[in-house]
């Protein structure tokens, strides 16, 4: 034997080992980074390990993602049934965090587009933890175990050991509103704070994964190697102008204080830390490893904190608004701690709280500024003036933000302009209220030829002040409408009858400091 062939040799038995490793499972199926959604199917059992992803509505019937957790333990024991999804999808309660609540509704699993006359569904029972307080996370308890729904053949997921780094392969699985079951592929990136007022989310992720939408989130994020859960879709900021940032549905970064915003993006909870809280297959949220517990629960006696202040430029005609948090409250707990911060994460450090006070008439009125950019008021509950600090309790602070911005024109009005379906050649005129930043507006309207937008007189007030008739009753001329996804979101809408001649619109939002708006012009034509 040469030379030759024995290096020949050693070079192809030294490569073989590495030759029968396999290659890693891609859960992805091929499916390209960013690309289109795809829709899933699994009539023949394709996907049978997503089936324990489905949709998840509560009494008032909204609708969520959730996903089924594997909570056996190493033996393989199991004890309830839990599903995870967004807290703040379920309802938008900011300042209590939920704990052993009974809740109304279901979960529909095998919820693919061609296994909808085999979908399987689930009462829910408790909603076991629920928070959207630093985390955006909902723990619920199904009426049936999990031994049950393993023997209806509902594959439920595992808990990733952690987060991917950035830049590794993901998956979202998530079933958009009046949809099924969507896969789509990206890579994971870590992302500042957060807020959505009145949200404000400490510990977060972002990708730009396609058609997350209305619905999907609650939807789990996974580690496309290891089919593992490490997150779950929260929101996005995908169809929305950036002149709603910070706003709801239209969630920004926070850098050094600043608000950042990033199109086309959306944003995740970790949930890994809840490999710590379960313990034979049940949750031990109580034990000193898992973080869901002590928590503290805010409820406002005045409406919640102003979202934006305006600082008054010297010799400026706006309104002079006096920064102040002017925050009366009631707590779960007979003391609570607070300090005020630039950096949401700060709440989590106990250095520079307050010392116990008594909650018996809490109120919280400090300055807020003087400096531009987001400020963050962090409460945390504590049950006696000697109670030590747990990495719990700090974890459940509630953070408040509000952000002072120089002054600028309002923003664009916001119009919703419709014909009449009954083709009667009227149109249905809505002005949409979103304070701060579109507190009022003024408007006026007639025939396009001869109505002039620029001349002051003729403008009424949205909200309008009331004319009265000859019994002193109010005239409704702009009717209020009431918006069932935010009630405290006013909507007024008028009719206007359109006959031979074009009528023109003339409007100017006003936001909060009374600064107006650009001036927006519509035409309405005839039809």
């Amino acid at each position: 034997m040469n030379i030759t062939h024995i290096a020949l040799s050693g070079l192809l038995l030294g490569s073989l080992p590495g030759a029968l490793i396999a290659a890693p499972k891609d859960f992805g199926e091929g499916l390209v980074n960013t690309s289109a959604a795809r829709l899933l199917t699994n009539a023949r059992q394709e996907h049978a390990q997503w089936n324990g992803v489905g949709r998840i509505r509560n009494e008032a019937q909204t609708l969520c993602t959730a996903t089924l957790l594997d909570t056996r333990d190493a033996s393989g024991k199991s004890g309830p049934a839990y599903a995870l999804t967004s807290s703040h999808c379920l309802h938008r309660l900011n300042g209590a965090v939920q704990r052993d609540l009974p809740i109304k509704g279901s979960i529909s699993f095998n919820y693919f587009d061609d296994t909808l006359e085999s979908i399987k569904t689930y009462p829910l029972k408790t909603l076991k933890w629920g928070s959207s307080q630093g985390v955006d996370l909902a723990i619920i308890e199904l009426q049936a175990p999990l031994a049950d729904l393993l023997k209806d053949g509902i594959t439920p997921l595992k808990l990733a050991d952690e987060v991917p780094a950035d830049g590794n392969d993901i998956l979202a699985l998530a079933a958009p509103e009046w949809d099924t079951l969507h896969l789509s592929a990206c890579v994971q990136q870590s992302s500042r704070e957060l807020v959505e007022q009145p949200f404000v989310w400490r510990v977060t992720m972002k990708n730009q994964c396609q058609g997350i939408a209305r619905g999907s989130f609650g939807g789990p994020l996974l580690d496309r190697a290891t089919n593992t859960v490490f997150g779950i879709l929260s929101t996005s900021t995908t169809g929305q102008p950036e002149e709603r940032k910070c706003q709801r549905d239209a969630p920004c970064e926070i850098n050094n204080g600043q608000p950042t915003w990033h199109p086309d993006t959306n944003y995740g909870s970790p949930v890994v830390f809840l490999n710590q809280c379960f313990a034979g297959g049940v949750l031990n949220a109580d034990n000193e490893y898992c973080d869901l517990y002590p928590i503290t629960s805010i409820t406002f006696r005045n409406p919640e904190p102003i979202q934006q202040y305006f600082v008054k430029k010297p010799g400026g005609k706006s309104k002079d608004i006096v920064p102040r948090w002017n925050l009366t409250f009631t707590t779960n707990t007979p003391f609570y701690r607070y300090k005020t911060t630039r950096r949401a994460i700060e709440c989590e450090n106990p250095v520079n709280y307050s010392s116990p006070i008594n909650a018996e008439n809490a109120y919280i009125n400090n300055a807020i500024g003087p400096q531009t950019g987001m400020h963050m008021l962090c409460i945390v509950g504590v049950a006696s003036a000697e109670q030590a600090v747990t990495n719990g309790m700090m974890r459940n602070a509630l953070t408040l933000a509000v952000e002072l911005a120089e002054p600028g024109p309002a923003r664009t009005p916001d119009l919703t302009i419709s014909l009449d379906k009954y083709g009667l050649g009227a149109y249905t005129v809505i002005w949409n209220l979103a304070p701060p930043f579109m507190h009022r507006y003024t408007y006026k309207y007639g025939p396009a030829a001869t109505t002039d937008c620029l001349r002051p007189a003729g403008f009424s007030s949205i909200p309008p002040e009331p004319l009265l008739d000859e019994d002193d009753e109010p005239i409704e001329l702009v009717r209020p409408l009431n918006d069932a996804s935010d009630p405290a979101r006013e909507k007024f809408a008028q009719l206007i009858s359109i006959r031979s001649t074009p009528i023109k619109i003339c409007t100017y939002a006003y936001d909060q400091a009374d600064q107006p708006s650009t001036l927006r012009i519509d035409l309405l034509k005839p039809r």
